[in-house]
C-alpha cells in the first residue's frame, strides 16, 4: 500500500465532524497552496472488488456541511467571511491499475454562498479543494480495507500482499511482503516471531497514536464547549421555500432585489403588517412577505415593540444610536458617489421604533457634520458619508464632502437636501407615509 496508517482499534474513531476540525487545527499547513487540477489518488495492493466494498463502506461518511473553509479550499480573489453555508462531497473511484495494484481517486466538490455587496451577485460558488478532504477520505478507505481484513477469530495481523512462489503457505512472512505493516492493532497476538526492532517500532506507533488519541479527544472536548457558549442569533428568519422573492420595498410591485432559496436566514430589522424588513448583506436591506417566512419563536414582533415603546424614551434622549461605521465603497447609483470610497454609519432606534422625518433629518445632520469634522483631514481620504437607518421606516442619506463643507461653513435647510441623496424620498418628507400606507394606496 503507497500510505499506510495505524490506528488504535480500542480508540473510537471521532465524528467526520470533529476529525476535520481537529486536523485544520493540528496538521501543518502546506507551504504554498495547490492547484485544483491536482490529482488526489492512492494506490492499494488489494483487488478492485474488496476496494468497491470499502468504498461503498466509506461513501455515505464522506460529504456533509463544512463548519469553516480555511483550511481546505485554495485561496481565492474573494475573503472567505463572505462565504457561509459551505457544503462539501467526496467522489470515490476504484480504477484498475497494471501493475498488480488497484487505484482509488479521490475528488472533493466544495460548495457555499457568497455574499457580494451587489445583491445581485450573490450565489452559490463551487470552490477549488487544497486536498484535505480527499486524503481523508482515502485515509478512510484505508482504515476500511484493514478493517475487513482482520480475522474475527484470531486477533491477528492481516495483508492483503500475496506470499512469493515457493513461500509456505502458513507460518513466516514471504520476502513480498516485507514492507507490511500492521493494519489494526499491533498489540494483537501473532503466530509468526517478530525481530526485536520490529516490535519496538510497533510499540512506538501504537503509543504516538495512543497520544494523538487523546489530543484529539481534548480538542474535541474544547471544541464542542466552545459551540455550547456561542450564543445564536435570536433575530433571523427562515426561508420556506426556494425562489422567494425579496423586494426594495413592502410592496407586490416592487423591485425585486434577489431571490432566497429554503432554509436561507436574513436578519430581522422591522416588521410593518404583512411584511418582514430584513438584512441581507453589508448596507443592502429588502422586504419579504411574512406568511413566506419562519419567524423565530423568541422574537417578540410588534408586540414587543409597543410594549418597549409604551415605556417611553428617556427625557433628553437622541431618537437613534450609531450601531457600526465603516470605510466601504458606495454601492447605491447615486451618481456622486457610485463606486467611491465613503463612510457608512448604521443607525438603529434607541428607544422607539418607529421615527418621523424631522428626527433622521436632524440627526443625520449631526452624524454628517461629526463625520466630517473626523475625515476632512485623513488619509486617505473618503469622497461622501452614508447614514443608514435600521429602523421600521428605514431608509438612506448620503451627502459628498463638498456638501459637508457647506454644511459647516452654514448653509441649511432645502438648499443642503437638495444636494444630499435620500432614499426612498418619500420617507424623508415632512409627513411621510408609512410603508404600509404606501402599500395599501397603491393597492
Amino acid at each position: 500500500m503507497t500510505k499506510s496508517r495505524i490506528t488504535n482499534s480500542s480508540y473510537p474513531r471521532t465524528s467526520l465532524f470533529w476529525g476535520m476540525m481537529a486536523w485544520l487545527l493540528l496538521a501543518p499547513c502546506p507551504a504554498s497552496a495547490q492547484t485544483p487540477t491536482e490529482t488526489y489518488q492512492r494506490a492499494f495492493p488489494n483487488s478492485p472488488e474488496v476496494l468497491q466494498s470499502a468504498v461503498r463502506t466509506v461513501q455515505p461518511q464522506v460529504r456533509g456541511r463544512l463548519p469553516v473553509l480555511d483550511g481546505f479550499v485554495i485561496s481565492q480573489d474573494q475573503p472567505l467571511e463572505r462565504f457561509s453555508r459551505g457544503y462539501y462531497e467526496c467522489t470515490l473511484q476504484v480504477l484498475p491499475s497494471g501493475s498488480g495494484q488497484t487505484i482509488v481517486r479521490a475528488v472533493a466538490k466544495i460548495t457555499a454562498w457568497y455574499t457580494d455587496p451587489e445583491a445581485s451577485r450573490s450565489g452559490y460558488r463551487v470552490l477549488p479543494s487544497n486536498g484535505r478532504l480527499e486524503n481523508d477520505a482515502l485515509d478512510q478507505v484505508e482504515e476500511a480495507v484493514a478493517d475487513s481484513e482482520v480475522p474475527g477469530s484470531s486477533g491477528g495481523y492481516s495483508s492483503s500482499v500475496k506470499p512469493a512462489p515457493g513461500s509456505p503457505a502458513t507460518g513466516g512472512i514471504s520476502p513480498a511482503a516485507s514492507n507490511f505493516k500492521p493494519s489494526r492493532d499491533p498489540a494483537a497476538p501473532t503466530n509468526n516471531p517478530a525481530s526485536s526492532e520490529s516490535i519496538e517500532t510497533i510499540r512506538a506507533h501504537r503509543e504516538a497514536n495512543e497520544k494523538k488519541a487523546v489530543e484529539l479527544a481534548a480538542e474535541e472536548k474544547n471544541l464542542e464547549e466552545i459551540l455550547h457558549n456561542q450564543a445564536r442569533p435570536t433575530d433571523l428568519i427562515v426561508v420556506r421555500k426556494n425562489s422567494t422573492p425579496i423586494y426594495s420595498k413592502p410592496a407586490q410591485d416592487a423591485q425585486v432585489l434577489m431571490s432566497a432559496d429554503a432554509h436561507d436566514e436574513f436578519q430581522i430589522l422591522g416588521i410593518e403588517g404583512t411584511w418582514v424588513h430584513v438584512q441581507i448583506s453589508g448596507a443592502s436591506r429588502g422586504w419579504m412577505r411574512k406568511v413566506q417566512v419562519n419567524l423565530p419563536s423568541s422574537y417578540g414582533g410588534v408586540a414587543a415593540a409597543n410594549a418597549d415603546s409604551a415605556a417611553g424614551p428617556q427625557a433628553g434622549a437622541p431618537p437613534f444610536k450609531v450601531e457600526k461605521e465603516e470605510n466601504i465603497a458606495f454601492a447605491g447609483k447615486w451618481a456622486p458617489l457610485a463606486g467611491k470610497k465613503v463612510r457608512v454609519v448604521w443607525l438603529a432606534p434607541a428607544s422607539d421604533p418607529l421615527t418621523n422625518a424631522a428626527q433622521k433629518k436632524s440627526f443625520a445632520k449631526e452624524i454628517f457634520l461629526k463625520v466630517y469634522s473626523d475625515q476632512k483631514a485623513a488619509t486617505p481620504p473618503i469622497d461622501g458619508v452614508v447614514v443608514l437607518f435600521d429602523s421600521a421606516d428605514g431608509g438612506e442619506v448620503a451627502a459628498t464632502m463638498a456638501s459637508l463643507q457647506q454644511l459647516e461653513s452654514g448653509l441649511t435647510g432645502t438648499a443642503f437636501w437638495k444636494q444630499c441623496s435620500l432614499d426612498p424620498p418619500e420617507l424623508f418628507e415632512d409627513s411621510p407615509k408609512t410603508p404600509a400606507q404606501s402599500m395599501e394606496r397603491k393597492n
